[in-house]
C-alpha cells in the first residue's frame, strides 16, 4: 500500500480506539524506512534485512511494540505510554494493510514464507477500494464526534496547549 494509505488507515484505527493520531501516523510510515530495497546492492538472495517488507514488517514487532507500551503505560509513565499504543496501533495497521497485498509480509525467520491475504495490489484500483472504505469510515468517525481536533495529540495534550496558549495571549 502507499503511505496515504497507511496514513489514512491509521487515523481510522487510532480514532476507533480512542488513541491520539499523530503517534499513530508516525508509528504507520516507520515500517517503510527499508523502502530503498535494503542495504547491500550486492545481494543475491532476499533477507529480512536487506529487502523491503524485511525486518521492519515482520509480524512480531507488533506484540513486542504492545508489551512494551503497556509495560511503560503501567509503570513508567501512563502518558508516553499512551502515545507509544498509539504508535503500535499505527504500525499494525500498516502491516494489516501490507498483508492485503501480494507480496505481504513475513511471519518466520526467513524472508518467505509470507502472510499474503492476496486481496489488493499497491497502486491499483484494488488500493483505490481501501482508501475509499477507509474515508467512508473517516468521515463516519468525524461526524460521530470520535474524531476531532482534540484526537491529534490527545485531550490532555490539547487542554494543556489551549490552556498555555491562553495564558500567553493575555
Amino acid at each position: 500500500m502507499t503511505a496515504g494509505t497507511h496514513v489514512i488507515g491509521a487515523i481510522v484505527l487510532a480514532s476507533a480506539l480512542k488513541l491520539p493520531v499523530l503517534p499513530a501516523v508516525v508509528g504507520a510510515l516507520i515500517p517503510d524506512v527499508d523502502l530503498k530495497k535494503g542495504l547491500p546492492k550486492f545481494r543475491q538472495n532476499r533477507t529480512l534485512f536487506n529487502s523491503h517488507r524485511g525486518i521492519t514488517h515482520h509480524i512480531l514487532i507488533v506484540p513486542i511494540l504492545l508489551l512494551i507500551s503497556i509495560a511503560v503505560k503501567d509503570f513508567i509513565n501512563y502518558q508516553l505510554g499512551i502515545y507509544l499504543l498509539s504508535f503500535t496501533s499505527g504500525y499494525a495497521s500498516h502491516l494489516l494493510l501490507d498483508a492485503l497485498t501480494p507480496l505481504g509480509i513475513p511471519y518466520k525467520t526467513g524472508y518467505y514464507p509470507r502472510l499474503s491475504l492476496k486481496l489488493f495490489k499497491t497502486g491499483k484500483l484494488g488500493e483505490v477500494f481501501v482508501i475509499l472504505a477507509l474515508v467512508t469510515i473517516l468521515i463516519i468517525q468525524i461526524k460521530s464526534g470520535s474524531l476531532k481536533i482534540d484526537s491529534l495529540l490527545g485531550e490532555k495534550i490539547t487542554k494543556t496547549v489551549k490552556e498555555v496558549s491562553g495564558e500567553v495571549l493575555h
